[in-house]
């Protein structure tokens, strides 16, 4: 029988470099012998195209326009999806599969919206947000590792606009910084849980961020 794959994510804010350091760990990988299968969320299965959708405006015009606890069911739907035909499976072959973001994305940004649109029962508080949004994606399974890139909203939104000309709804100066804070909490919630995660420091040059990344996955070897 082949050993389990490592299945690792890259998270951090849009435009903190999560997709150049995902190409460029699946490629080191390779290098090292390693079978890799690089993937995203969200996924490019059917729910996946409909979750872009939403966040291209393609569907909606603006945030509020979606439910927001639609939308966190949404990215979950798409993650056991994506677990079920794509991760797991690659994982049982023995290959190893490295994703550009994972539930904490989810825990981070629908935390915050959820939160923000009063839909939950009551007054819920921020741990409550968080809660639900753990127990609607409760049968993901953890990833071995999760880097998270640390940089500054500002930064971040500079590179995320200069990168593209089509921003996507959440990509709003003010709602960055309020999603900065968010993943300290969610990242607060992982650790407690005792998942494997490292912070990086997102704003040093690609190539001393990847050299980063390459430490702590020979470190968790």
């Amino acid at each position: 029988m082949s050993r389990r794959g490592r299945f690792i994510v890259i998270e951090g804010l849009d435009g903190a470099g999560t997709t150049t350091q995902s190409h460029r760990l699946t490629d080191w990988l390779r290098g090292q012998g390693r079978r890799v299968h690089l993937t995203a969320e969200p996924s490019p299965g059917p729910v996946g195209a409909l979750a872009r959708q939403v966040l291209s405006r393609r569907v909606v015009g603006k945030p509020g326009d979606f439910d927001a606890l639609a939308l966190a069911l949404l990215f979950a739907a798409d993650r056991l999806d994506h677990v079920a035909t794509e991760i797991a499976p690659k994982l049982a072959e023995g290959i190893d599969v490295v994703s550009d973001r994972y539930a904490l994305s989810s825990l981070a940004y629908q935390g915050l919206t959820v939160h923000e649109s009063g839909r939950l029962p009551g007054r819920p508080d921020r741990s409550a947000a968080l809660g639900w949004v753990e127990e609607i994606n409760r049968f993901a399974p953890a990833p071995d590792l999760t880097l998270f890139l640390e940089i500054a909203p500002a930064r971040a939104l500079r590179r995320r606009r200069s990168a593209s000309l089509d921003p996507e709804i959440f990509e709003v100066s003010a709602f960055q910084r309020k999603v900065a804070g968010w993943y300290g909490l969610a990242l607060e919630r992982v650790k407690a849980a005792g998942q494997g995660v490292v912070v990086l420091d997102g704003e040093q040059s690609v190539d001393a961020v990847f050299a980063a990344v390459v430490e702590q996955i020979r470190a968790a070897r």
